[in-house]
């Protein structure tokens, strides 16, 4: 039999019983939809966090100085000895012994209580000979430093505490995952400018601040010479939250009026003895990360002289952090998309009652096609046909319906957190959804087709 034949007839068999068909098709939508709907938006939320993850550094390794508490214990140490001499002395006569007591368990109260001491040591701090010796690591491609602190900006009539972050200007362009709306960033040479977060310059002051003008920062000027562009997509004003406000080169934030405990140098190497809040550090793009992580920390620890134990200095990775939400996006989106195709499972259960009905009912009709010379496998190729065609219906609808599910939740949450609104399609969603609709629809009209197939042709006349 004619291919062509063999999908009419299938058709006008899903036409002669539309209601059963629909009902049968509506389990597919269902089950499909919601696969669909799942995997596109766990993709999404997927890219979304891993975009705003590496805005904050994904592929940076910062370094900072962190520094190591050693727990005292004195006073236990006094009362032993205070204890050994008492022991000592108590042949003595019985008055002697008795006051010697009283004053031995006043002092073990007094021992009491005094808590545990956590002695902290000499502060540790970052500094340029840190930054010498990560330079003569060849994994390591550039290497910024960062000066971090507050300050209050005004401008006009207007005051704001602003979180200022200092840094190389000849290479934050370089490693930094931000972008410019306005102006420039910071370029070798800079001195005395700045540049601001979008919410910094559009949303913190009444009016917004423009390029070229002058802030004044705990009562210095500086000139504004670029305006960062906010993060793109549904996540990415998150990046402006918690990142700094304001940039500068890290030897004018060094030298910010009003502080006290730093010189008012003005070179532009690293000559003059710095102390750094961090330091980031990118590595090459061929460079091998576990290695470098681990002589990172070998080289820091015979430079500042530490041990494992004494170390004084922890080195931090977004990547690990990075990797592993991926993967909890991943399995969470894995497991309800699981339960979701649950409903497949009662779709297809659907189609195969629908096939076995369908069977039953054109019982003398498949006795009078093999009558007249139709083969085992033109039945069985007709109702494997029937069966796909309702699960590829379902399949069409469900990936329509799902696909409109997900951008209704985008558009409400992208009003909600007043984030541009992006539409987000899975091509492997859509794929696998496709796939495993027609897929179910031959497995769930396998057996049927294959019954429906070995009828003999007399029996099949013969059926009431």
């Amino acid at each position: 039999m004619k291919p062509g034949k063999i999908l009419k007839i299938a058709f006008s068999m899903v036409k002669a019983n539309k209601l059963r068909s629909w009902l049968t098709i509506i389990g597919i939508i269902i089950g499909i939809a919601s696969v669909m709907a799942i995997v596109t938006t766990g993709e999404y939320f997927e890219k979304e966090v891993t975009e705003t993850l590496e805005g904050f550094g994904g592929d940076i390794i910062t370094i900072v100085a962190s520094t190591p508490f050693q727990v005292t214990d004195e006073a236990f140490a006094v009362a032993d000895s205070e204890n050994t001499d008492g022991s000592s002395e108590i042949s003595g006569d019985y008055s002697d012994t008795t006051t010697e007591t009283g004053e031995t368990e006043e002092e073990t109260q007094n021992n009491e209580s005094n808590p545990i001491e956590f002695e902290q040591e000499t502060e540790s701090q970052l500094t340029n000979m840190d930054v010498l010796t990560l330079r003569s690591i060849p994994a390591i491609e550039y290497i910024n430093v960062n000066v971090d602190k507050g300050a209050e900006m005004k401008i006009g009539g207007e005051s704001t505490i602003v979180w200022i972050q200092g840094v190389d200007p000849a290479v934050w362009s370089k490693i930094s995952k931000k972008e410019v709306e306005q102006g420039r960033m910071l370029e070798t040479g800079d001195r005395n400018v700045v540049v601001l977060s979008n919410e910094l310059a559009k949303k913190t002051f009444k009016r917004e601040i423009r390029l070229n003008e002058m802030i004044l920062l705990n009562g210095k000027s500086y000139r504004v010479i670029g305006i960062l562009a906010t993060g793109s997509g549904l996540l990415g004003g998150l990046t402006g939250l918690f990142g700094s406000s304001l940039y500068m080169p890290y030897q004018d934030a060094y030298s910010l009026p009003n502080n006290e405990d730093v010189s008012e140098t003005e070179t532009d190497d690293y000559s003059t003895t710095y102390v750094y809040s961090t330091i980031e550090v990118k590595l090459k793009k061929d460079a091998d990360y576990e290695a470098a992580l681990k002589e990172i920390e070998r080289k820091m620890r015979l430079s500042r002289k530490v041990t494992e134990d004494t170390q004084d200095f922890y080195v931090n990775s977004q990547k690990e952090a990075i990797d592993n939400t991926r993967k909890m996006i991943n399995g969470l989106t894995a497991f309800l998309a699981f339960i979701a195709g649950i409903s497949l499972l009662v779709g297809s259960t659907g189609i195969a009652n629908t096939m076995f009905t369908s069977v039953l009912e054109k019982t003398k009709e498949i006795g009078i096609m093999k009558a007249i010379g139709a083969k085992n496998q033109d039945i069985m190729l007709i109702f494997l046909c029937n069966s796909a065609m309702i699960s590829l219906v379902g399949g069409i609808i469900g990936i329509l319906l799902g696909t409109v599910a997900v951008q209704a939740v985008l558009f409400f949450i992208s009003i909600k957190m007043n984030a541009p609104f992006e539409f987000a399609l899975s091509f492997k969603a859509t794929f696998i959804s496709t796939l495993v609709s027609i897929v179910v629809g031959l497995i769930a009209g396998l057996v049927p087709a294959k019954n429906a197939s070995e009828l003999k042709p007399v029996d099949a006349l013969r059926y009431e």
